[in-house]
């Protein structure tokens, strides 16, 4: 693609995220990296080694270069709806990608929706698991009826984050700032599994793990959880189950089991973060297993089709296609085509409704469930 057809885009925002946004851009056929908009040191040191135009505000961008055609938010979760308002009220992009979570708060999550629609500026949320070839492999499997139709869902986020991960950043120890493995990553999931059924969860039952770390956070009411174990109903009469904890060693968080953020080492070996079980078959992933019962077997021994009858393994063949690098061009046909994102502002605040009834859920310890309403 040439350059004069390509979208610019600023990225707002210096910390752990925003290099490898900044990567996928410059290497982009349909955006470039136009500038990098961030108050603190670590936003003017990337773009001084990128050497892309440097700005505090986006207002003082504003004022001095044509305003992007769309921006990148990769600010603290907490910030996520004061920055993005302030840029669509006054940067006149056409599209920005908010990194999940979308918002902290789902009523000021709407308002912000309701403000980008009368912009009309379009809104994807970056989940961008959405854009993994596992999820695509998986999607055009249950769409084809390869499992039937989906009766349950299972799924596991598990890893060990070091003590040095909150200890380097406050706000990581703080529910109310975004902080925890129910807003840092299971949020993640929680739009797989919207994404994967084809539904939306309507109830949740959440009991907290107990806590093994210590944590020099003194607001106990606002420390974040170790993880949780969460019961799920889903509109469409789909149930499902999810552990979450970032204080066991394990491999079966997408990050280790995928190996797509280069920031995280992958598993030795290819594990299942997700368990689809539909009437027809069961589908895991990322691994792309999909395990059926043969069905000429039995015609030819005269059994009917069930546990007693061979059952065979099939591994789904996905692409190689880079998550982060799709949802980067998937921003340019956003902006340049009119194309729907992938990951709405709707979808988005979909999974942050679901993460608000669990903390609810972990902060009443009761067992009792909790109902969410879209």
């Amino acid at each position: 693609m040439e350059h004069d057809t390509e979208i610019s885009v600023a990225l707002v925002g210096g910390g752990t995220i925003a290099p490898l946004h900044a990567e996928y851009l410059l290497s982009s056929t349909t955006c470039s990296l136009s500038a990098i908009i961030d108050p603190f040191s670590p936003g003017k040191a990337l773009a001084s080694k990128l050497q892309v135009p440097w700005f505090e505000s986006v207002h003082s961008l504003a004022s001095s270069i044509q305003c992007p055609d769309a921006y990148i938010i990769c600010v603290p979760s907490s910030l996520h709806i004061q920055i993005s308002a302030d840029i669509i009220t006054h940067g006149r992009p056409k599209a920005i990608l908010i990194e999940k979570p979308f918002c902290t708060e789902s009523n000021a999550g709407q308002q912000l929706t309701d403000l980008a629609k009368s912009k009309s500026c379009e809104i994807l949320v970056g989940h961008h698991r959405r854009f993994h070839p596992s999820i695509t492999a998986a999607r055009e499997a249950i769409d084809s009826g390869k499992i039937g139709k989906i009766t349950a869902i299972t799924g596991v986020w598990t890893a060990k984050k070091p003590g040095s991960y909150y200890s380097s950043a406050q706000w990581r120890s703080l529910r109310s700032a975004g902080g925890g493995p129910i807003w840092t990553n299971f949020i993640h999931d929680v739009d797989v599994l919207h994404y994967l059924t084809g539904s939306k969860v309507t109830r949740i039952w959440a009991l907290p793990t107990t806590r093994r770390r210590e944590n020099a956070v003194l607001n106990s009411e606002d420390l974040v959880e170790e993880g949780a174990a969460i019961m799920l109903q889903f509109a469409n009469g789909v149930v499902g189950t999810f552990m979450v904890s970032d204080n066991v060693p394990s491999p079966f968080g997408w990050e280790a089991a995928t190996g797509d953020n280069p920031l995280y080492p992958p598993a030795p070996l290819a594990v299942d973060s997700y368990r689809i079980f539909g009437n027809e078959g069961t589908l895991t992933e990322p691994d792309g297993v999909l395990w059926r019962y043969d069905k000429t077997d039995p015609g030819r021994q005269g059994l009917e089709v069930g546990w007693n009858v061979p059952i065979q393994r099939e591994t789904l063949q996905g692409g190689d296609e880079i998550p982060f690098q799709q949802q980067v061009e998937h921003l340019g046909t956003i902006v340049r085509q009119g194309e729907k994102p992938r990951c709405s502002a709707e979808d988005g605040l979909a999974a942050v409704r679901v993460c608000e009834a669990v903390i609810k859920a972990l902060g009443a310890g009761d067992g009792i469930p909790v109902d969410i309403r879209f």
